[in-house]
């Protein structure tokens, strides 16, 4: 959040169990538009090969998230 109220775009990546918490966390700190990347749960505990598919999976979004103007 501080980087955002910096001027410096940010992507909150989370896996879609924490999509809640995130919509509730970005309202509570009046910043109800920050971008949002979902995964689907875990991220922790995988292989190298597992997280960069997932990684694969967030690039888009994380893009969208950053070019949003």
């Amino acid at each position: 959040m501080e980087l955002e109220q910096r001027g410096v775009p940010t992507v909150t990546v989370c896996t879609h169990l924490f999509v809640r918490l995130g919509e509730v966390e970005r309202r509570a700190l009046g910043m109800p538009e920050l971008p949002m990347a979902i995964a689907q749960h875990p991220l922790g505990g995988l292989k190298t090969d597992a997280v960069l598919a997932k990684a694969e999976t967030l690039l888009d979004q994380v893009v969208a998230g950053l070019t949003i103007t």
